[in-house]
């Protein structure tokens, strides 16, 4: 089935949307599998004189390259637009340009932040990007707390540095810029509405800094970037090269479970209601579908450009499945509406949801399944037990 296919079934579904839908999902996803079986041809795993054999030093260089520098640079990319704009929301402008500028934004963060490695785990910079997951509601206390209190050095962005990690971020400027309706309220009316935009306006100074950081950081290696590049007996995070690519490839699969079970499942699995859209980041600014568009094309492209699936006969199944399993996600999350709740309203848009989570569920499976086994790679990778 092509991906156009796909689009057009999606798009003619009656009032069994979801149902038909998730069966054809499952239905390419075992397609998939079972290619991969007949390639494999009886060979569960790669034998172990094979992985020996495997040049594991070129993973984290091909990820760092081929997506952990391009996408941090896309973030840093969205920062000038997201500033101009929260000038011209609290000077009376248009809320428009706003809305445009976060969108773009998140869906950059989203992208990037699925590695969870190298600079972002560094001075707590994945979570100065976008407090996630954040089911207390950290965000939302200590933002509402700061407006009611007008701390004014949360104005200054070298100030603002030095605060709690959930003041400082994407998901921070949502709870100032955004209602429960999702209606901006920047403008710089009252004395809250100025307290407002300029603590919207030291976010965005604090945030752009932030992602230069990170781009420098991956550019030239420091942290833990550098560590993953140059594993030996006295590097605490990495000894080997293998060890090296496993925690990456680890940390990727982390942001896969953190995805399919925090946020997908609680929405459209079995007992999923209106009430998980919720649990989707950014939701309050109907920017849930925007996020999930981010981070799911970024765990695709973050596993492919390392390269994990090169290289081998065994394994040339698994590259051709990622690339499909990519596009018919993306098609299916761009014809979402916005706002996440709406969405499950509607037998269409629910069916929508209920493909992209049989796709990683089967994501799941097969990176952690066959792709893990050919590269040898033990151990658990849910980093996010207990939040």
């Amino acid at each position: 089935m092509t991906g156009a296919t796909c689009e057009t079934a999606m798009r003619d579904m009656g009032a069994d949307a979801g149902r038909r839908l998730a069966a054809r999902g499952r239905g390419v996803l075992l397609s998939a599998v079972l290619s991969g079986l007949v390639a494999l041809a009886g060979v569960s795993a790669l034998p172990r004189s094979a992985a020996a054999d495997l040049d594991y030093s070129r993973f984290w260089p091909a990820a760092l390259a081929g997506f952990a520098v391009p996408a941090s640079d896309a973030l840093v990319q969205t920062m000038p637009a997201l500033a101009t704009a929260i000038e011209i929301a609290c000077t009376g402008g248009s809320p428009e340009p706003f809305e445009e500028a976060f969108t773009q934004a998140v869906g950059a963060a989203a992208r990037l932040t699925v590695l969870r490695a190298g600079a972002l785990a560094d001075d707590n910079r994945l979570e100065r990007i976008a407090f996630i997951p954040d089911g207390r509601g950290v965000v939302r206390r200590q933002v509402t707390r700061l407006i009611a209190e007008r701390d004014p050095t949360a104005l200054d962005a070298a100030r603002l540095r030095e605060k709690s990690v959930a003041l400082q971020g994407l998901t921070a400027l949502e709870w100032v810029a955004f209602d429960k309706d999702g209606k901006i309220v920047l403008a710089d009316r009252g004395e809250e509405g100025a307290y407002r935009c300029a603590y919207a306006a030291s976010l965005s100074e604090r945030l752009g800094a932030t992602a230069r950081e990170l781009r420098a950081a991956f550019e030239t290696p420091s942290g833990q970037t550098a560590l993953l590049l140059a594993p030996g007996p006295d590097n605490a995070l990495a000894r080997t090269h293998k060890e090296a690519a496993g925690f990456v490839f680890n940390a990727v699969m982390t942001s896969l479970e953190l995805i399919r079970d925090q946020m997908l499942v609680p929405m459209v699995g079995e007992q999923g209601s209106a009430a998980g859209a919720a649990r989707v980041p950014f939701s309050r600014s109907r920017n849930g579908a925007a996020y999930l568009a981010g981070a799911i094309d970024g765990l695709f492209r973050a596993v492919a450009a390392a390269g994990y699936a090169d290289g081998a006969a065994e394994t040339v199944w698994i590259g051709n499945a990622l690339r499909f399993e990519r596009d018919n996600a993306s098609k299916a999350l761009a014809a979402l509406p916005a706002d996440l709740e709406a969405a499950l309203a509607d037998e269409t848009a629910r069916g929508r949801l209920a493909y992209v989570l049989t796709v990683l569920t089967g994501l799941r499976t097969m990176l952690s399944g066959e792709l893990a086994g050919h590269l040898d790679f033990r151990g658990g990778f849910n980093a996010l037990d207990g939040d």
